[in-house]
């Protein structure tokens, strides 16, 4: 059913209001969330009480389903405050939603989404083994990486490829997918204590293990977006799709946050050898105009992108494989568009932006860890290039 412009305009207001509320903590525990390799647990609950983590679940399971576009202007108010508090906040939103409307009715829907709504973590890509025993359970094993905020989870998702007790892939006749996820409570999963990066410290995304842990068919779920059970219209897209906004927004509240902090020390600070303040250069103002105009331009581009793609979906219309390339192409060029106005900003940050607590440094470090996601990849260009041209899309993202 489609949102009326009234109903869109109340829930765009809302949600970036709830995200706003939340930045003076953020901001306070950016530090702390760093330094402990994790988000801080005040982050953690402002962020929760605030209904962020069940921002893009079904409404059916106590979520909101948010509209994708004002996802992406949430997670950019987030990140504007601080990157790795909006990357989590987006995990944590997008985790539940896919668990939720993939989970089937039944005892493994009712134990995750019985109660208070779930934390949950884990990683898309099918990194484990999951072996098919004759009862119709399956045995994990395996390691999987960059599963964000999982150190305050009650459940992790997790994808892996299925496997015969042979170890041979299931035959055609045996019913079985190539690959499923399964939701594994945290006490069953060993997390290593990995996250030792560049950027978006805060994060906590590390690696975690699975040793013969046996997963019963109501917590399994289905892999690539097919098969939804419950939510709205955009939860019929692929997965990669679905999880577009997240991205986006992140991408975008990072270049917010530079353009933001050259307008404040930075910008009225005067460089060693130079007569005026940095903003009173008219070499910065025109560089500073183009970045203000090329961040402004990916953020029209995204929220149009999406904008249209769920009135494809409000009314009943398929997105195209055409058409869903052009989404996750979107995505990979905003980014790409807001790691140099990324750039450009630390840049002009001069010789305070070298040392390791500068704010230009770190919003620096974090879209470009940010930047090496497996979403954000040439492949996408590629995809949308071929369609473009006439011509068969080759595999991949």
């Amino acid at each position: 059913m489609s949102r009326t412009s009234v109903e869109r305009q109340r829930e765009r207001s809302e949600w970036i209001e709830r995200a706003e509320s939340v930045g003076p903590t953020l901001e306070a525990f950016a530090a702390a969330s760093a330094k402990g390799k994790t988000l801080a647990p005040e982050s953690v609950t402002a962020l929760e009480d605030a209904g962020l983590f069940s921002m893009a679940s079904p409404l059916e399971v106590g979520g909101f389903d948010v509209h994708p576009a004002t996802q992406v202007e949430a997670f950019e108010q987030l990140a504007s405050v601080d990157v790795s508090s909006g990357w989590v906040a987006m995990i944590q939103a997008e985790s539940p939603a896919l668990a939720a409307s993939h989970l089937p009715d039944g005892s493994g829907l009712d134990t995750v989404f019985g109660g208070q709504f779930p934390r949950v973590a884990g990683t898309a890509n099918p990194e484990g083994i999951a072996t098919a025993l004759p009862d119709g359970s399956f045995r994990l094993n395996g390691r999987w990486s960059f599963a964000s905020g999982i150190r305050h989870c009650g459940w992790v998702l997790a994808n892996a490829i299925v496997r015969m007790e042979d170890g041979s892939r299931p035959a055609p006749d045996a019913e079985l997918p190539p690959v499923v996820g399964s939701l594994v409570p945290l006490e069953q999963v060993e997390v290593e204590d990995s996250w030792n990066v560049m950027g978006l410290e805060g994060t906590g995304s590390c690696h975690y293990q699975l040793h013969d842990v046996i997963v019963e068919r109501p917590f399994m779920t289905s892999f690539g977006g097919v098969h939804s059970y419950r939510g709205g219209p955009w939860f019929a897209n692929p997965t990669i799709t679905f999880l577009s906004p997240g991205h986006t927004g992140i991408a975008l509240g990072s270049a917010m946050r530079a353009l933001d902090l050259l307008t404040g020390d930075v910008g009225n600070r005067t460089r060693f050898g130079q007569a005026s303040a940095v903003a009173d250069r008219g070499a910065f103002q025109r560089d500073y105009g183009e970045m203000s105009c090329r961040y402004e331009a990916a953020r029209a581009y995204a929220l149009s992108t999406l904008d249209d793609a769920m009135a494809q979906r409000e009314a009943g219309e398929p997105i195209t494989p055409d058409y869903d390339a052009r989404i996750r192409a979107m995505v990979t060029w905003v980014t790409d568009t807001c790691v140099d106005v990324v750039r450009f900003a630390h840049h002009h940050g001069g010789g305070a932006a070298a040392f390791a607590d500068s704010p230009l440094q770190q919003v620096l470090r974090d879209i470009l860890v940010a930047s090496q996601h497996i979403f954000v990849a040439d492949v996408a260009y590629e995809r949308t290039g071929a369609f473009r041209l006439g011509r068969e899309a080759k595999g991949g993202f």
